[in-house]
């Protein structure tokens, strides 16, 4: 039973092989090599049986690789040592590489025509490297010694010289897998590109294996060239890759060397390699295929190195890892100083920008500030005066500017100045025409132009032009147009006699967004004017309109005394005629005449009548409307009074079949009024009832009284309505409404019955109400009109 290591058993000792293949040195060459082809079979190619007769102990090669090397030691025939070893003395060792050299020399051509008495002792390499296996060796002592000797093969020996094992590059990178290094480290940093060695395809394996041995390597690239179609260049790309175990197992197989071209058994499943690539995929890649070398190839497929177990385990000595870490350090201190110079500059920089930009934010602040100001002034004031020169001391304040100048346009070539703020070092342009006139005809403004000089020595005017600025103390100007409905209104001048000044794009802003405000400011300006002056104009036509309707109505006063004259007058020579005509037609009727004189004498009589009612009711009208009397009131108790005015109505209705419906309370407040034009009210509408109702109709009249039950006040003290109500049969437009209280206004198509009338009485009612404090209101509707008087109690 094999023995297995022990968990806590360091990376060297899991790494060393403690079953090599041991030989005497006088062991035929041929069997050597028999027995290695067989372990060959047996590790790489399980398809191809072992012959009964020659017993081979795969359980001791159940751990072990492929049969590369043989050591040769003293005493014992043929053995695979076990854990606990004999006493073995080393003597040489014998590896595939031997192997080649014999083959690329014609040493060895094949297993069958090999001699007996080719001995191994006489091509075994005698001269070894060898480790000492104690407790102060570990794997890197290996890896120093692979480097250093440019060995494949490292045999352990304890410290009696007895062997231990053998050690492969292989076996190292199996046990020993520093991801974290490997993934740091690229490909590029460790290929061997000088080393590499390529050949045709066409190539036997005899020339391969020649090369092999001439050029010291494990491998050969078989590449072809390549022509790139965009840079029109030639490059070398890999078609296939063949190491010394392919040509040892070609040789092992009886293969004809010699003829046999590297095609047929090269390895054309290539992965190959980025020089990006870190070695920690490489080394999976190496694991996964089984391989000692890989190829490290372009983007465009290039050949241009390989990277083999040797390159991995370099990056793993000490020396190398101690140069890295020093490489490093120098590095993170030099990335430090690097960061800490770019951060200082970066905050030399922020500090500039922040100083830059609260700079000017501070400005922006400031000339939000001043046209907030100009706007508020402007808001104010609706005084043009006031608000351009309000404006240019503010301008000159705040750009510290030696003069600011406003000048309006009045014509193409006539300009005046209409404000100025100076520094007390500039003299005043205040009242010069000719230097207005200069700047419109020599500096040619115009609306849309803009014209800023920061030093009249270096611009582009005449030499006459810059005397007369400098005359005018002129150094420097900025000129900004104000227009107005796209006529130029007149211009903003900002002038520097101290010296030369360099106009900022902010400034000039400004400027601009000022001459909008001022243009806006100074329409409002002449709006404000010119409706100031529509004002004045509508007060003088209003005062002299006023007049003129005073006037007409003194004069429509006088004539209407007039009319009230005229008409007492006639009304009173109007009724003496008619006296006399009544006191004559009384003395006919007392004197007995014929019936037919006596029907002439009644038609006198009636018509006499209704001529006294009609010049009664004018004069009744005119001295109500004149309101030159007062009316006496007294208490009426409608309880007894409203009986004596409504029996001569109950007789009436009864000569034309009509009926007269009244209805009121039993018990009547008292009310303070006048009874005869209360009762004069109440015979005119009951009148107009019964004489607009035919023959056989409805006359209503009512009362109601809104007086409030269980009120404690005493009915003296209470005030309330009381409303009269007259209804009958007829049916008034609502259009005619509005008019039947006009005086002599009479609805048309109203009276079929031909009663006749003088369109007097609702006029005279009308009056006598509004005489009493109270209302009248009339509705008609569904075949009936209700007048309703409404008086206070």
């Amino acid at each position: 039973m094999v023995a297995q290591p022990s968990i806590y058993s360091s990376p060297l000792q899991q790494a060393i092989d403690r079953h090599p293949l041991t030989m005497t040195p006088d062991t035929p060459l041929v069997d050597v090599l028999k027995l290695m082809s067989k372990l060959q079979n047996a590790c790489a190619l399980p398809n191809v049986s072992t012959p009964e007769n020659e017993q081979v102990d795969r359980s001791r090669l159940s751990n072990q690789e492929k049969a590369t090397s043989v050591l040769v030691v003293e005493n014992k025939p043929v053995q695979l040592i076990p854990r606990h070893n004999a006493q073995l003395s080393l003597l040489g060792i014998f590896t595939t590489s031997d192997l080649i050299k014999l083959i690329a020399t014609g040493k060895v051509n094949n297993l069958e025509s090999l001699s007996k008495n080719v001995q191994l002792g006489e091509v075994m390499t005698s001269e070894l490297v060898t480790l000492k296996e104690s407790d102060d060796q570990d794997l890197f002592t290996a890896l120093s010694l692979f480097r250093k000797h440019k060995v494949t093969h490292l045999p352990v020996l304890d410290s009696k010289e007895q062997i231990v094992g053998i050690l492969t590059p292989e076996k190292i990178r199996q046990v020993l897998q520093p991801s974290n290094i490997l993934r740091l480290r690229r490909v590029n940093e460790v290929r061997n590109d000088t080393v590499t060695v390529t050949i045709s395809g066409t190539a036997s394996l005899l020339q391969v294996s020649q090369l092999m041995s001439q050029k010291k390597v494990n491998s050969v690239i078989i590449t072809q060239k390549r022509k790139l179609k965009i840079q029109k260049t030639e490059i070398e790309t890999p078609i296939g890759i063949i190491g010394n175990d392919d040509i040892v197992q070609a040789y092992f197989l009886d293969i004809d060397l010699a003829k046999t071209p590297v095609q047929k058994v090269m390895k054309t499943e290539l992965n190959c390699l980025r020089p990006t690539d870190s070695l920690w995929d490489a080394h999976k890649k190496m694991l996964q295929e089984e391989v000692q070398l890989l190829i490290v190839c372009s983007k465009q497929g290039e050949l241009l190195g390989t990277v083999n177990q040797t390159s991995l385990l370099q990056v793993l000595d000490p020396t190398v890892m101690f140069g890295l870490v020093r490489k490093l350090r120098a590095d993170v201190n030099q990335l430090q100083a690097e960061k800490f110079e770019l951060l200082r500059s970066r905050n030399a920089e922020l500090e500039k920008e922040v100083q830059a930009r609260t700079a000017e934010i501070q400005e922006q602040l400031e000339r939000a500030h001043l046209l907030a100001k100009i706007a508020m002034r402007i808001h104010q004031s609706l005084n043009l005066d006031e608000i351009i020169n309000a404006a240019v001391i503010e301008v000159q304040q705040f750009l510290k500017a030696d003069r600011v100048l406003l000048f309006q346009v009045e014509s193409a070539k006539v300009t005046k100045i209409v404000a100025e703020s100076v520094d007390r070092n500039c003299d005043s342009w205040m009242g010069d025409r000719a230097a207005s006139e200069y700047l419109i005809s020599n500096l040619k403004v115009n609306q849309n132009r803009i014209h800023a000089v920061a030093d009249i020595d270096r611009a582009d005017l005449s030499t006459e032009q810059i005397r007369s600025l400098k005359q005018k103390q002129v150094k420097a100007f900025l000129i900004v147009p104000i227009s107005q409905d796209g006529q130029l209104w007149g211009i903003m001048c900002t002038q520097e006699y101290s010296g030369i000044r360099e106009w900022q794009q902010s400034e000039i802003n400004l400027l601009q967004q000022l001459a909008t405000q001022l243009a806006i400011a100074i329409q409002q300006a002449q709006l404000y004017q010119q409706v100031q002056t529509l004002n004045t104009d509508l007060e003088r036509q209003v005062q002299e309109r006023t007049a003129e309707l005073e006037q007409k109505v003194k004069e429509l006063q006088k004539l209407n005394i007039l009319k009230d004259d005229f008409l007492s007058t006639v009304s009173h020579e109007l009724r003496t005629p008619l006296s006399n005509m009544k006191m004559a037609i009384h003395m006919l009727k007392v004197f007995p005449v014929s019936e037919k004189g006596q029907q002439y004498l009644n038609i006198l009589d009636t018509e006499c009548k209704r001529e006294i009612e009609l010049i009664d009711d004018l004069l009744d009208l005119q001295r109500l409307e004149a309101g030159t009397e007062s009316i006496p009131l007294d208490t009426i108790d409608l309880t007894n009074w409203l009986p004596t005015i409504m029996e001569p109505f109950k007789s009436r209705v009864k000569e034309r079949q009509q009926t007269l419906k009244i209805k009121y309370p039993k018990q009547l407040p008292k009310i303070r009024s006048n009874h005869n034009s209360l009762g004069r009210i109440l015979a005119e509408l009951l009148n107009n009832a019964c004489k607009y109702t035919e023959d056989g109709g409805e006359v209503k009249f009512s009362i109601e009284c809104n007086q409030k039950k269980n009120s404690k006040k005493s009915p003296s003290e209470m005030s309330y309505p009381i409303k009269f109500l007259i209804s009958n049969p007829s049916e008034i437009s609502e259009s005619e409404l509005p008019k039947i209280f006009t005086k002599f206004y009479r609805v048309p198509n109203a009276d079929p019955w031909k009663q006749g009338g003088t369109g007097l009485g609702l006029a005279l009612v009308k009056k006598l109400v509004e005489q009493l404090n109270g209302n009248i209101f009339v509705t008609s509707s569904n075949g009936w009109t209700t007048f309703t008087v409404e008086l206070p109690v």
